[in-house]
């Protein structure tokens, strides 16, 4: 854990990012589309970025790392206010290595090997990142397995003393659902990290495809930061869908004015917000995230939300919300 090399702050308050994909039809994206999409996304504002990876893709069996498409990722955004997301529980499941997986989360060897993984990013961690997240709406799946939640309380504790210890600039949590935010076991569970990590989707929670209106998206951000204690909301994904079945272009628009409207009302206590998703997901690839994550009551409606949140379509053409996006967000590095 030797000193790596300095951390440079964030130059703006506010950082704005976006989930800056290309489109992934055709598939596989060329080179040059990954860097054109985050010129693209940079254009309209974005000085940050997310980097979201499982932990047996950083680690398929015990001390051997393929952390090459990380350090990639961390390449093209160079530059930018990083946060990395190490997907220990992602909503509806448990992302361990194999030889871990039958172990309890709180198991010495499981958080032994954690610590291992922490020490492999480490270059990354001291001058890359500044926002750590351990888990991806870790609600969701511990709802499910409510005996578990101890248990990764544990781990995560453990896990953010560590990464501390790495690079003592890191700001630790893990992600949870707006809705998970508002129960008082997942805010016992995160009670001692040092922000709230935050995906938000204006009444979508778990994978039923229920939305708030649009008109009031405002108001909802506002109300769910006034509810929370002073430390900072971190926004790991913020967005809203234009599938007619779910809702339009016309109130994805409208959601995206609301949420800079609130931003510009609470400034700093967020002070970092993820924008999902550039471009729409194509069908295929939706189903496959729908089956992943094992939805199959409601999976219609999952997968025309995961089609429809982009700002572009796959083909690339413009949504009304992207002209909003791309002028709200330049005026925040104006």
């Amino acid at each position: 854990m030797g000193a790596g090399k300095t951390f440079s702050s964030p130059s703006t308050k506010r950082v704005l990012s976006m989930t800056d994909l290309p489109s992934l039809d055709p598939f596989p994206p060329k080179p040059e589309d990954y860097l054109a999409a985050i010129t693209k996304s940079s254009n309209a504002g974005c000085t940050g970025g997310v980097l979201s990876h499982s932990w047996p893709s950083l680690e398929p069996s015990e001390g051997q790392f393929t952390l090459d498409e990380l350090k990639g990722a961390a390449t093209l955004n160079e530059g930018r206010v990083l946060f990395l997301g190490v997907q220990v529980l992602n909503t509806t499941s448990k992302d361990l290595p194999t030889d871990l997986e039958s172990m309890s989360l709180d198991d010495p060897e499981l958080i032994r090997r954690f610590k291992v993984l922490l020490d492999g990013l480490s270059p990354l961690l001291q001058s890359k990142v500044l926002y750590l997240s351990i888990g991806n709406e870790v609600d969701i799946y511990l709802s499910f397995h409510p005996a578990e939640l101890e248990p990764f309380k544990r781990f995560l504790e453990e896990g953010r003393t560590y990464a501390k210890k790495i690079a003592s600039h890191l700001i630790v949590g893990t992600t949870v659902t707006d809705n998970g935010l508002l129960e008082p076991k997942f805010r016992d569970l995160t009670a001692s990290m040092d922000a709230h990590f935050l995906t938000y989707y204006h009444g979508q929670h778990g994978t039923e495809g229920v939305f708030k209106n649009s008109e009031d998206a405002k108001e909802d951000l506002l109300n769910l930061v006034n509810g929370l204690d002073s430390r900072p909301l971190v926004i790991q994904e913020i967005g809203y869908p234009a599938h007619s079945s779910l809702s339009s272009p016309e109130k994805q628009t409208e959601f995206v004015r609301g949420f800079f409207d609130a931003w510009d009302e609470v400034g700093e206590r967020i002070p970092f917000a993820n924008y999902f998703l550039l471009y729409d997901f194509p069908q295929s690839f939706a189903e496959n995230q729908a089956a992943y994550y094992g939805v199959t009551a409601g999976k219609e409606k999952f997968v025309n939300f995961l089609v429809s949140l982009g700002l572009h379509t796959v083909g690339g053409e413009p949504k009304p919300a992207w002209e909003v996006f791309k002028s709200r967000g330049k005026s925040l590095t104006n």
